[in-house]
Order: C-alpha cells, then structure tokens, then sequence
C-alpha cells in the first residue's frame, strides 16, 4: 500500500502557508460581509465561495506536495506551456468580459483565468531551459526563450492586462540573473519591460491617468487614486494594534472590492501595524525559505523551479502591497494566499505544494549531517 511519510517533508513550511490561508479566509470574510448582505442579501456568499475554492486548492495542494515528483514538471512544461498557450489566446476570441477586460474562460458554472495557469507555465520553461546550461548561454537558444516568453505575454496584454505580464517577466529575469546570464542581457531585458510598459501606459487613456496620478502623488498625497488615498487612509487609522478583527469603516463601500486586490489595507486598519507586520513576515520567510531550499534540490532544473515559485509569489506580494501603499502605481494582482480569488488562489496553493514536495531534500539533507 502507497504510503506518505510526512516526516520528509518541512512541516515549518506547510505550517505556515496553511496558517496565511486560514488567516486569509477569516479577512475575506471580514471585510467582504457587507458589500455581499448588500449586493446578495447574504453577507456569507463571497466567503463560502472562497471556502470552496480553498478546499479545492488544499486538493491541488496535498496532490503536488506530496504525489507529484518534480521531474513530472520537467518532462511536462513544453506540454503545460503549450496546454496555458492555447488558454490564453482562446480568450481573446471566447472569453468572458468582466469590467472591460476579457480574461476569463467559463466552465459550467465556474470561470478560468489562463493567465495564472499561464504564470506556472512560464516558470517551468525557463527553468527548463536553464537547465541546460551550455546551451542557455548561446545568444540564439537565449533568443528562442525570449520569444517563447513574449509569445504568452502578449496575449495576456491584449486581455488588456499589464500587471500579470510585467510580473512574469520579472519573475523570468530574476531567474535568468540567478542563472548567472550576463549582466547586460538582463539590463537589456528590463529595458524591453520598461519598453512595453510605457507604450502600454500611452496608449490606454485610463492607464496614463492612472499613471498621472500616480506621479503627481509624490508632490501631493491628496492627488493619488481615489483607491490608494482610501487604502492609506485606512492603513493610518489603523494605527499599532488596530481596530478590532471586523471593525474596518473603510470597507463600508468608501474601498470598492477590498476583498481582493486592496484587501492589505483592511488588514492594517483591523489589525494595525502588528497585523501588516505578520503578513510581510510571512512573505519574507517564504523568500528566504526558498532561496535556502533551491540549494539542497538534486538538479539544475529543480532548482530554478523553487527559485521561480519563489519569485512569483513573493513578486506577486511585493507588487500588491506596493500598489496599496502608493508605492507603485495601482495595478490590481491579488495578495497571494488572502485576497478573495477563484484561480488566482487554486495556483497559487497548487505551486505552494511544489516547494513544500521540494523541501523533502533539505530535511533529508538535515537529517544525514544530524
């Protein structure tokens, strides 16, 4: 009989993500009960949503955690590439419009955003390629990444959607830069983000007043986005210990849509600075842990792919948090793991079972030095 020996695996870690989740659960519920008594007449309908896709994320989870070897990932991701390719570009014709963006496939009754599956994917190729090391650092086989990354991107940008494309990007060029690849290769790289983003930026009215208004903020904090004046406003009140768990007057409807990708600031008007605090440690724990983790993994392949998960979901936090506390200009990615979300949160916890199946190798290595 097929058994688990949990004792290999980093209980520290699954502790701790299992931890955010739960704690994420308890806020979306708290700072979404009243827009959903107002708009459903039940304030239970978007945290049972998010119960369920919990559930079915803890599925994902355990799957990949613990059933999965990581080489399945390599011997796949030309294949999930190209299964999240056609996801993407289906979109554009068959998709489902939401507030002026078409990102979403339906199914039945459920929806599917390609991009996130689109994420993973992007992941797996360049760490595939990088595997190859000899190869990787030929300018023509550097070349064929690049086009392969730009040909997911693109159509992600077409949705329209900006953030999730500078995110992957990001997340590929830091793996690229772990990867030793020449310094002016990733400057060169960032200057085509940098590219893509100005040209997206000038030609979407609304982006360019986004982007305005972003830059005046840094003159006057009272000429930032109506979002970002309530998000600091909301994370001032809070002050050291907070409000009280359910007590946020900003989510009132003064902050549309809190539960998702401005749900940091209910967290610090609720919880104060103790509260933020926890969620930043949280993050900066899972970045450490998986720098750390990427040394002990027995391959090239399986080393860039902990890295990567890495930077994806610690990326992801950076820029959501960012965007809350004017830092960065809004752009709406959810807070991984907490912000209210159907497959954002399924991939995110499915590729969080990919570094808990990875941090088998650290605790075999703890447990031959000890």
């Amino acid at each position: 009989m097929f058994r688990i020996n949990f004792k290999e695996y980093d209980f520290n870690l699954v502790a701790a993500i299992c931890m955010c989740i739960i704690f994420g659960s308890f806020m979306v519920f708290s700072s979404s009960n009243i827009m959903s008594d107002l708009r459903w007449a039940s304030p239970y309908k978007l945290f049972l949503k998010q119960i369920l896709m919990i559930t079915v994320g803890f599925i994902l989870m355990f799957i990949t955690s613990f059933l999965i070897n990581h080489n399945f990932y390599k011997k796949y991701s030309k294949w999930i590439y190209l299964f999240s390719l056609i996801l993407v570009i289906a979109v554009l014709f068959i998709g489902t419009s939401r507030s002026g963006a078409k990102r979403w496939l339906g199914v039945g009754y459920f929806s599917l955003q390609p991009s996130e599956l689109a994420k993973v994917a992007t992941i797996l190729i360049t760490a595939n390629f990088i595997s190859k090391k000899k190869i990787i650092k030929e300018l023509k086989t550097l070349m064929v990444l690049v086009f392969i990354i730009l040909l997911i991107i693109f159509p992600i940008i077409l949705e329209p959607d900006l953030g999730t494309p500078v995110l992957i990007g990001s997340v590929c060029l830091a793996m690229l830069f772990c990867a030793k690849i020449k310094t002016k290769v990733v400057l060169i790289g960032c200057a085509i983000i940098l590219i893509v983003i100005t040209e997206e930026i000038i030609r979407k009215p609304y982006r360019f007043i986004r982007f305005m208004d972003y830059i005046a903020s840094f003159v006057n904090i009272n000429m930032s986005s109506y979002q970002v004046k309530q998000s600091l406003n909301a994370l001032g009140s809070g002050g050291f210990f907070g409000k009280g768990l359910g007590k946020s007057e900003i989510k009132l409807m003064y902050l549309p849509e809190a539960h998702t990708d401005f749900i940091f600031p209910i967290i610090g008007e609720e919880l104060g600075f103790i509260g933020t605090s926890i969620v930043l440690a949280f993050f900066i724990y899972l970045f450490l842990k998986g720098i750390k983790m990427s040394k002990y993994v027995p391959d090239i392949f399986a080393q860039y792919l902990c890295l990567g998960i890495t930077f994806l979901i610690v990326f992801q936090a950076i820029i959501n948090i960012s965007v809350t506390t004017g830092i960065f200009p809004a752009k709406g990615l959810p807070l991984p793991f907490i912000s209210f979300g159907g497959t954002s949160l399924i991939i995110t916890m499915t590729t969080a079972g990919i570094l808990i199946n990875l941090s088998q190798y650290e605790q075999k290595a703890k447990n031959q030095n000890g």
